[in-house]
């Protein structure tokens, strides 16, 4: 405070129990500062200058505005995973460049290509299921999504599965949560049994994608998976040069860290509210046998279903599977009208603005209908952005919806979910994340 610039409103120490807190509630955490404080908040937690974001103004001046004062994905530039850039943790021309030669393997053709995994995969899991059976829908979710990513990140023919994926997620996780610890980079290079089945299971997709990456660059076969797409990328006009191998190696990291858990975490949700609102759940079923007619779902299908679409939107916006995105000052700044140091961890909460009664009437009612009313509160852009904002927004929006809307398209045409508990779940906000502790205990029933 020497300099006489003002720094937000926060509570003051160093902040153990604030860290002990976050650990326990993230989204209670962050709440619990907003309530106290306001639309922007600055505090010490342990070694680390922190402040949290909340109103959509402020938002867009750290995503958008004022990107350039910032690094992406703090977490994933000192995890020694990733060596090069990528879209997660780049900005600027860098970024440009890589977002130009990403953003073909997710046009229409790519999507049609990944959509046949995507309802091959969810008719297997749909025939699975038994009537009367009691699940715990988190499991089939993660699962679902999880081979998907196998066959359209790497290919039908690849040796990939989803117990290697499991195995690379928790190592990314290990080793991102390192960074928040004490002493983390020591700790990440000692010999225990976590640090050697983190180095692993890195070890062994990094073979599957090297390999994938051979096929894409001499095989004469045309192959429909991501990574034979990001190879071949070129860019149009002959400006920046094509992705190399490991740069598509790190791309594909981070695509497996930002897709997986939040589509799988947005079905979950998708399940709990349509078996808490049977009305929202009824319109769903008849818009599925009234565009599909008792047959399986095509890509063409998906801007017909826009129920569908609107259910996923409205789950997006009351339980956002990512709650918030991180970023870290590089250089001093302002926001929201305070002086920001150097070094300050940033940290929008997205949630807050997607929970605003002054954005959204009902705000805490599940209505989809809300996104087909014609006269809704004028609101600023970024009072929702649940796949992020400007340059900065994911690639992979439209593989996402598609993940999502045909899923529920497929699982909705035969079974009804039905949640055991009448209670909201207990929520595990651990690294950002927002979904049930334990899954979601349920009990399917068919459909007559």
């Amino acid at each position: 405070m020497t300099t006489g610039k003002k720094l937000p409103p926060g509570p003051r120490g160093i902040g153990l129990n604030r860290l002990i807190h976050r650990v326990r509630d993230h989204a209670g955490f962050f709440q619990h500062y907003h309530d106290q404080y306001g639309d922007i908040v600055y505090f010490t937690m342990m070694f680390n200058k922190m402040c949290l974001v909340y109103s959509p103004d402020i938002i867009e001046e750290v995503m958008v505005t004022k990107r350039h004062a910032f690094e992406k994905g703090p977490l994933y530039h000192r995890n020694k995973i990733l060596v090069n850039p990528t879209t997660m943790t780049t900005v600027g021309p860098q970024h440009r460049r890589l977002r130009k030669l990403i953003q073909p393997s997710f046009r229409l053709n790519a999507i049609r290509g990944y959509a046949e995994i995507m309802i091959d995969e969810a008719v297997k899991l749909r025939d699975r299921w038994e009537d009367g059976a009691h699940i715990n829908v988190d499991v089939p979710m993660h699962q679902l999504t999880l081979d998907i990513v196998a066959k359209a990140f790497f290919g039908r023919d690849s040796r990939v599965d989803s117990i290697l994926l499991k195995e690379v997620l928790s190592s990314l996780g290990w080793r991102a949560a390192l960074t928040f610890i004490p002493f983390g980079n020591f700790i990440g290079e000692l010999p225990i049994p976590k640090n050697k089945r983190a180095r692993q299971a890195i070890e062994d997709l990094d073979r599957v994608v090297y390999s994938v990456i051979e096929k894409a660059r001499y095989s004469e076969e045309e192959r429909v998976d991501l990574v034979s797409f990001l190879i071949n990328a070129k860019d149009e006009e002959g400006i920046d040069p094509a992705l190399t191998s490991e740069e598509v190696r790190d791309e594909s990291y981070v695509m497996l860290i930002a897709g997986h858990e939040t589509s799988a975490n947005t079905l979950v949700w998708s399940f709990y509210y349509l078996s808490r609102y049977p009305e929202v759940r009824a319109r769903l079923e008849k818009e599925v046998d009234e565009v599909l007619g008792g047959r399986l779902p095509t890509t063409e299908d998906i801007d017909h279903l826009v129920y569908a679409g609107a259910v996923m939107d409205e789950v997006l916006r009351i339980s956002p599977p990512s709650i918030l995105v991180g970023r870290r000052c590089i250089e001093d700044c302002e926001l929201g009208g305070y002086h920001i140091p150097k070094g300050t961890i940033v940290q929008p909460f997205i949630r807050a603005p997607h929970r605003n009664e002054k954005y959204w009437p009902q705000a805490t009612e599940f209505r989809p209908e809300r996104w087909f009313e014609p006269d809704q509160p004028k609101r600023p852009t970024h009072a929702y952005i649940p796949f992020g904002a400007g340059e900065s927004k994911c690639a992979g929006v439209a593989f996402a919806r598609s993940e999502v809307v045909l899923t529920l398209a497929i699982i909705t045409q035969r079974w009804r979910v039905e949640t055991k508990s009448k209670e909201f779940p207990k929520v595990n906000t651990l690294a950002g994340f927002y979904k049930p502790t334990g899954g979601l205990p349920c009990i399917v029933h068919r459909r007559e």
